[in-house]
């Protein structure tokens, strides 16, 4: 799964997102069916087919072999690979023994095509796919389940996959990478809560290490005698879980938690549940990337969170869709060093037993939590501040909208601090907060927009306001708001929404719905915050004096807005002047398709003969003022084949005044490529068959670019390859023997 629409800005980012394709194995003639390890210089490739036999040698495609009993009584190498034929399914558990390396992991995945190989556990093992004390290893490209049956008596300790161990050792790299994870049914076992509300399958006071344990992928520790405990807890580093899809496990989507020691006789360790934010005994995990995935449980009554994260230290999830989901949608416990960002998460529930119902929640013992940049909505909470014990956290630039119940919930010990600043809240219910717990909430620069006539505000002990605006029908004002502003804000279309899907990922651009006009009176009228993060919701800088509210104003007027889906042109040659293109066909082809689906067209171009002259096979869209100052341009391409010549293929390219090309990006031989300047300069690999998000951030005063790749900086304030004052127009083209086919989808420029 790869997404093509996606954030603008992914600076925090520890890595960027792999890119998911195919990759010829020199060595075999096969294709891996997901991003193979660059890593995997040495080692073995085994090889797995149901139609093979355990007594091949397994190393090669025309003698593999058959049953993950012989996979799981080998022990692998630094560097091998066990490729699963696509196609087909095995029953059981899949748990290969050995180790990698850090520079040569130990990879599964599959091989061949068709639909990705599936590991099925079916109910008869706790976990589908285990590793246990072991490290460096990476699964890509397979489907895993564990599905018991559909009733609440089936319902049990299972898991999809299961990464951790016991051996009080320090386990690192660990990368989870397109995989399909479904229809887990685990038991819902929960921290606290009253016994007399159990029910077949949902048990409550199960204490921290028997509870949340269950579900899609979990990662956590044990020990090997709960009674006497080793002195040195099991930890885990160097994890990533991205580009996945995860559906319909309970308990949760992706879980991290480490041991404690809480259990009915056990010894406590007190690794997991610190005593304090100084506790010398917490062993966290640490340096986790979780990006690119989509989760959901709408297809169960028992699931629960999607992403909890407990016990981690240095964290970062990212441009992830949660859907409908049940308690939370990304949770943090017992953590420190978190970003949340660019998220979008929508449809959170009351599930499975659980309390809440929140898109987010920094909860107890969280400390240094940054939360920004995500797309809340249509959950029954937006977010959740209980930082009980202690904790500190910063909420920003987060849109948040049609809560059914409260936009916040509030919640902390009174030590606990959070700062809440430029956001922007839509509430559609009698509650704005719910302020559980009087704690240090400071609201600055918030937009606090209602549809329903005097919403509840949190007030009291520790609660300041200053500088924020109230809108809407009869908005409550806080009497401490000595600052307040009120009136319209002036969104641009409040009642537009939005909501991403598994195809396209997270709908980030729903949230500029909610940008003010500049004529809004929370245009130029916040107050200076140090320390800010420097970019808004949608990447744009933040100025010394920010405006009120997630978004900053657009403060070009000279720049025109266009947008071209396609989505609404019929399939066939693409005429020239529809929607204001220049096209070139002569000889070749340039058409309307219908890719990547029925519903979502983009524009096809097919070179096969050297015609067209300079044009080549072009559409171009001229900007008859000139485009000026700072803006972006952005599209999704895709190479589909480069059959002869150096397929060198122009996707996009802008022009100055005089026709001359000023930014120039190609996709050219397996390579994406870019001008910095007069120099020609490889970005990074492509495969064809995969779409890539291109952005450029074009400033002509400095007359330097900005691009990036899938929302991730490749080329920071480069020079223009040719002067310009403004940018005139933008093609998408290749000419002379340059042969194949590209897509164009989703112009923008903004």
């Amino acid at each position: 799964m790869k997404w093509t629409s996606l954030p603008r800005r992914l600076h925090s980012g520890r890595k960027a997102l792999a890119v998911i394709g195919t990759l010829a194995m020199a060595t075999s003639g096969l294709a891996i069916s997901a991003a193979s390890p660059a890593a995997a210089a040495t080692g073995t490739t085994y090889y797995v087919s149901t139609s093979g036999s355990d007594s091949n040698s397994g190393t090669s495609s025309s003698s593999p072999w058959k049953t993950l009993a012989k996979v799981n009584a080998t022990t692998f190498q630094p560097g091998d690979q066990i490729l699963f034929q696509d196609g087909g399914t095995w029953t059981g558990q899949l748990w290969p023994k050995g180790s990698g390396s850090s520079s040569a992991p130990i990879t599964i995945a599959g091989y061949g095509s068709g639909a990705k190989p599936a590991i099925a556990g079916a109910g008869t093992v706790p976990d589908t796919v285990k590793i246990w004390d072991q490290q460096y290893w990476t699964i890509t490209g397979i489907d895993v389940s564990n599905n018991a049956g559909s009733s609440a008596s089936n319902l049990g300790d299972f898991r999809g996959i299961h990464i951790g161990g016991d051996d009080s050792q320090a386990l690192s790299g660990f990368t989870i990478n397109a995989v399909n994870v479904h229809d887990v049914t685990g038991v819902d076992d929960w921290i606290g809560g009253s016994t007399s509300n159990n029910k077949t399958g949902i048990n409550f006071q199960m204490g921290w290490d028997r509870a949340k344990d269950t579900g899609g992928i979990v990662f956590n520790t044990t020990v090997p005698d709960i009674a006497s405990p080793p002195s040195t807890a099991t930890t885990l580093n160097d994890i990533t879980i991205e580009n996945s899809s995860i559906e319909n496990t309970s308990w949760g989507g992706i879980v991290l938690k480490q041991y404690t020691g809480d259990a009915p006789g056990a010894v406590a360790t007190g690794w997991g549940v610190p005593s304090s934010s100084t506790d010398s005994r917490y062993a966290p995990f640490t340096n986790v990337t979780i990006e690119g995935n989509y989760i959901t449980q709408q297809g169960t009554a028992y699931g629960s969170n999607g992403i909890l994260i407990a016990d981690v230290r240095n964290s970062v999830v990212q441009n992830n869709l949660i859907n409908q989901v049940g308690t939370c949608g990304i949770e943090l416990d017992y953590s420190d060093v978190a970003s949340v960002q660019h998220n979008e998460v929508t449809g959170t529930t009351v599930k499975a037993g659980g309390g809440d119902s929140n898109g987010i929640d920094t909860d107890m013992g969280t400390t240094n939590m940054t939360v920004q940049y995500n797309y809340l909505h249509n959950n029954d909470v937006g977010f959740l501040v209980y930082q009980i014990h202690w904790g500190n956290s910063v909420w920003r630039y987060n849109v948040i909208t049609n809560s059914s119940k409260y936009s916040m919930q509030l919640g902390s010990v009174s030590s606990a601090t959070a700062q809440i600043y430029n956001n922007t809240f839509y509430n559609t219910s009698s509650s704005m907060a719910w302020l559980m717990t009087a704690s240090n909430y400071a609201f600055t620069n918030d937009i606090f927009y209602t549809t329903v006539a005097s919403p509840t505000m949190a007030s009291g002990t520790g609660v300041v306001y200053n500088k924020n605006l109230y809108g809407g029908t009869s908005p409550t004002v806080p009497s401490g708001d000595a600052h307040a502003i009120t009136g319209d804000p002036r969104f641009a279309n409040p009642t537009a929404g939005g909501t991403g899907t598994q195809a396209t990922g997270p709908d980030l651009s729903a949230g500029l719905n909610w940008q003010i006009a500049a004529t809004s009176p929370a245009a130029n009228a916040g107050v200076t915050i140090a320390n800010n993060g420097g970019i808004d919701y949608n990447g744009a800088t933040v100025p010394t004096v920010p405006d009120i509210g997630a978004l900053q104003h657009s403060t070009s007027t000279q720049n025109p807005a266009f947008k071209d889906t396609f989505d609404s042109l019929a399939t066939g040659a693409l005429a020239t002047g529809t929607d204001g293109w220049t096209v070139t066909s002569t000889g070749n082809a340039v058409n309307v398709v219908a890719t990547p689906s029925s519903t979502d067209h983009s524009v096809e171009l097919i070179r096969t003969a050297n015609t067209g002259g300079t044009p080549g096979t072009n559409i171009t869209h001229a900007f008859s003022s000139g485009l000026t100052g700072s803006f972006s341009v952005s599209a999704d391409v895709m190479r589909d084949s480069s059959t002869s010549g150096t397929g060198y293929f122009c996707l996009p390219y802008l022009y100055n005044s005089s026709g001359a090309p000023v930014i120039s990006v190609a996709f050219s031989n397996g390579e994406i490529e870019a001008y910095e300047g007069t120099t020609l300069t490889n970005i990074e690999a492509y495969t064809l068959g995969s779409w890539y998000h291109i952005e450029l951030d074009v400033d002509t005063a400095s007359q330097t670019f900005t691009l990036y790749i899938n929302g991730v900086e490749k080329v920071s304030g480069a020079g223009f390859r040719a002067s310009a004052t403004s940018i005139n127009s933008l093609a998408f083209y290749a000419n002379a023997s340059n042969y194949g086919d590209a897509y164009v989808n989703n112009v923008t420029v903004s």
